[in-house]
């Protein structure tokens, strides 16, 4: 009887032990389900509740990248959508319903999946992600999804680099959610310094001798990195660039169509665009390898630590944000390097609606930054950008010193931006539009010492004594037709119902098709016709501008201009 007593003792206490083992696992598994699950109360107070539909019984919001749907019939739900969408430029109240480890389908083509995936010849790199302001849930889930998906022999570090954000969450709560994680440091600026200062902060502040950048609202599919790793590695004055598929703002779903069919370029205003794959001349039997592009989007690359410093980094002369992308993508040509897009990495990268980074600022960021980028880099065609702008020449004094960045280009040996098109980018359009002029405006019908002036005060226009120093002077007729004063451009104001027009200056929009500030020089005539009045800018008794139906015999309608000289038979016409 005592054997048969101490036995169902011993079994009963070890059913016990195995319970008490089972609970505590479920309970760990409980608090790190909360912890991964978890996000911070809106600034109202006001919690996410589970308004909203999925595509599948049962599903979780967002699982595989479907969209959150949600009912936007509720008034509390619309006010939080926007209240998100102003904040963040994407609707934080679907990405706080979506968990911060939500399942992503592997997105990479078969051709991709049957690559030589292996990882024990890839170098290492360091992770910089810069954030301002970012919403929790969307930060939170951008690092997961690199934690989850690459392998952890190929991280140095995630460093995330905080540009002195304001909220609250992003303090000791990140410090605390990421204790956890050895590989994931947060650096702090100690002031504002914008999104490109910060980038150099983090890329100087990392250890590996490959950087990859990521933008704070990203998330990295099965197998993103190895391409990365693999091109930079072969080449290190490669720059490699992920097919940038994207989320959706409003309902966070993964939208993969788009991006495999498109290369990075830009236009005249040195705007980034994507253009179809279809358009490049450059062809490649095998869509799937790494190919050529001319400009990249410049969140998301990996590059070689000591070719990015002789690169000069970024240019920390440049404002907040735009336009360094461009700056890189010309100078990695320019200067012995080489720039792909890799078809068998794919990240997904928010869509944002707004740039919240630009809020509150009152200067014309991009505007600096591209007569800086044109200075430096654009050799005699920066003269374009200039007209693009309605600038005559660079202004030291309103943009800055450049002399160190351009000896950076002289110490890097770098060529000539002519050579990146013929090159690199031969697909470039034409810069110059019939009767393209700059310079100081006469009329034929009128004394040679008058010229086309602005009036800051009324907006008005006429033609008063000539001052080769006066701002109000000088005028560009450029890429985009416009006849541009310092990014100010005239258009027509209808006075009445018949098709009477007076001329006057405004801030220049560039509505491109039919824009009322689209004007076109008629070199057989001397007339200056407004596409979209169909009439012609002229002189009245009292020397003001008129815009009249256009009269070939007409002195007071003729125009006098400098036309542009610029070689022009490296681009490609319309």
């Amino acid at each position: 009887m005592p054997r048969r007593r101490t036995t169902r003792k011993f079994f009963s206490l070890a059913c016990y032990l195995l319970l008490l083992i089972i609970a505590c696992i479920v309970y760990k598994n409980c608090l790190l389900n909360l912890k991964l699950h978890s996000i911070p109360p809106s600034n109202n107070g006001v919690r996410p509740t589970n308004k909203f539909n999925t595509t599948k019984a049962g599903e979780l919001p967002g699982d595989m990248g479907h969209p959150v749907i949600m009912d936007l019939n509720d008034t509390s739900v619309q006010e939080l959508v926007q209240e998100g969408l102003k904040t963040f430029g994407y609707n934080e109240y679907a990405s706080d319903l979506i968990s911060v480890r939500r399942r992503l389908p592997d997105v990479r083509a078969p051709w991709c999946r049957a690559q030589d995936n292996s990882e024990s010849s890839l170098p290492l790199t360091s992770i910089v992600m810069v954030f301002y302001n970012e919403a929790w849930s969307v930060l939170i889930r951008s690092v997961h999804s690199i934690l989850d998906r690459t392998p952890a022999h190929l991280i140095r570090e995630i460093l995330l680099v905080d540009d002195f954000s304001t909220a609250p969450y992003l303090k000791t709560r990140l410090d605390e959610y990421f204790e956890e994680y050895p590989k994931v440091r947060i650096l702090r600026a100690p002031r504002r310094l914008g999104l490109i200062a910060a980038k150099v902060l983090g890329a100087k502040a990392s250890s590996a001798k490959f950087i990859t950048f990521l933008d704070a609202h990203v998330e990295c599919t099965k197998g993103w990195l190895e391409p990365l790793l693999r091109e930079v590695a072969a080449n290190e004055t490669t720059i490699a660039i992920p097919t940038i598929d994207q989320i959706n703002p409003m309902s966070m779903e993964l939208q993969t169509d788009f991006a495999p069919r498109v290369v990075g370029a830009f236009r005249w205003d040195l705007n980034f665009g994507w253009w179809g794959r279809a358009a490049m001349k450059k062809r490649y039997p095998n869509p799937y390898v790494p190919f050529d592009t001319p400009a990249m989007a410049g969140g998301l690359f990996t590059i070689e630590r000591t070719f990015f410093e002789r690169l000069g980094w970024y240019d920390e002369g440049f404002d907040i944000y735009g336009i360094e992308n461009i700056e890189l993508s010309m100078k990695s040509w320019m200067c012995g390097g080489r720039m792909v897009i890799v078809p068998c990495s794919r990240v997904a990268h928010v869509r944002k609606r707004s740039h919240p980074y630009l809020d509150r600022v009152n200067v014309d960021v991009v505007k600096r930054n591209s007569m800086r980028l044109a200075e430096v880099w654009m050799d005699e065609y920066r003269q374009v950008i200039f007209d693009v702008y309605g600038v005559p020449r660079y202004f030291e004094e309103l943009f800055g010193s450049v002399d160190e960045r351009k000896a950076i280009r002289r110490r890097a040996q770098c060529g000539t931006f002519r050579n990146y098109i013929v090159q690199s980018f031969p697909e470039m359009m034409n810069p110059l539009v019939p009767g393209a002029f700059r310079g100081e405006v006469r009329n034929a019908a009128l004394s040679p010492n008058l010229c086309l002036t602005r009036f800051w005060a009324n907006s008005t226009l006429s033609m008063a004594p000539c001052d080769g120093l006066k701002q109000q002077q000088s005028w560009t007729h450029n890429f985009y037709n416009e006849l541009n004063n310092y990014s100010t451009c005239i258009e027509p104001r209808r006075l009445t119902a018949a098709d009477h027009y007076r001329a006057e200056v405004a801030r220049c929009h560039r509505v491109e098709k039919a824009g009322s500030q689209r004007w076109r020089y008629l070199l057989s005539s001397d007339q200056i016709r407004n596409e979209r009045a169909g009439q012609c800018l002229a002189v009245d008794s009292s020397r003001s501008i008129t815009i009249e139906p256009c009269n070939l015999k007409s002195s007071n309608q003729k125009w006098l201009v400098q036309f542009v000289e610029l070689d022009d038979s490296i681009f490609r016409y319309y």
